[in-house]
């Protein structure tokens, strides 16, 4: 198995190689050509003699060397696209030894050198987040010199903004259920960027239009909980407390046009208030409607179950 992976690297050298080289000089020639260049600055250059050193090297132990050598020479010339593919066989290859911590925060960071502007492709985005937590969780002693964990956040928040236009998109076309769960992937994923506070209101407000206040009063409660900083606590809590007003608007004036019918519905729909305990006039209201409807509602209340306020959390 060491010999095929060993086989498919050279070809895969011969397959990288810009132009036809000869074969009548060492590996070792061409690896100090190539070091040569790499100390003048000429990276370029120096990743076409090491490309030459590779398809000579007579040991997978030596072939590794040089491998990493040329990966790190089409890096430093910026060139992370060529890069990339060098660094995943190497690692694929060689994973476990200890040149493989340089190769892997190498690519982590080629990858992030690519990553494009949220409205475009984030495969590189996710493929660069990938490795620099793989550094973070296997190399903890390189996370603070090659800033990973800025880099990492950095990451998320693209990756966060690309959903919340995702979300925006579909709120334009007017298709709220995959909106809704776009802005909940955020909430749900991505709670440590600056988008979570903003997500978690456009959830609240997607939910109350369904008239589900149970569980939009859920994602309040996780947003104070999670940052009660946050500038949407407050808009997400006015946004439930408009929605209660005009649900005991519609029930009081049921009540008054002798819609008994229609009032029940709307204490069916009443939800508990898990946020704020209810202001005396609250309880005045709710006072005076059940004592109107006390006779009328006696043997309904009895068959009634108690409202259970759900954990949506999943």
């Amino acid at each position: 198995m060491a010999r095929f992976l060993y086989i498919l690297l050279i070809i895969f050298a011969l397959y990288g190689c810009a132009k036809e080289v000869e074969l009548d000089k060492p590996a070792t020639y061409y690896e100090e050509m190539g070091d040569t260049l790499a100390s003048e600055g000429k990276y370029a250059r120096a990743a076409e003699r090491y490309e030459q050193a590779l398809v000579r090297a007579e040991s997978p132990e030596y072939a590794a060397t040089i491998q990493l050598a040329l990966a790190d020479s089409y890096f430093l010339a910026g060139k992370y696209i060529d890069a990339i593919p060098v660094y995943e066989v190497y690692l694929e290859v060689y994973q476990g030894w200890e040149s493989a911590k340089l190769a892997t925060v190498r690519v982590g960071l080629a990858y992030f050198n690519l990553v494009r502007y949220a409205s475009q492709d984030q495969t590189n985005t996710e493929r660069a987040l990938f490795y620099l937590e793989e550094v973070k969780k296997k190399y903890p002693d390189l996370v603070e010199e090659y800033d990973v964990d800025i880099r990492i956040e950095l990451l998320r928040e693209r990756l966060a903004k690309k959903e919340m236009q995702i979300a925006q998109y579909y709120a334009r076309i007017l298709k709220p259920e995959p909106e809704f769960l776009r802005y909940k992937y955020v909430v749900t994923h991505y709670s440590d960027t600056i988008y979570y506070g903003k997500a978690v209101y456009k959830v609240v407000k997607l939910l109350l239009k369904k008239d589900e206040l149970n569980e939009a009063e859920y994602y309040l409660l996780k947003l104070i909980s999670d940052d009660k900083e946050n500038e949407y606590v407050a808009k997400t809590q006015k946004l439930i407390d408009k929605y209660k007003e005009k649900k005991e608007k519609e029930r009081l004036k049921a009540l008054e046009e002798g819609n008994i019918e229609k009032a029940d519905e709307s204490i069916e729909e009443k939800q508990v208030d898990t946020v704020n305990e209810p202001s005396a006039e609250d309880n005045m209201q709710e006072n005076t409607a059940e004592e109107t409807q006390v006779q009328e509602n006696q043997e309904q209340e009895k068959q009634e179950q108690p409202v259970q306020i759900e954990d949506n959390n999943n």
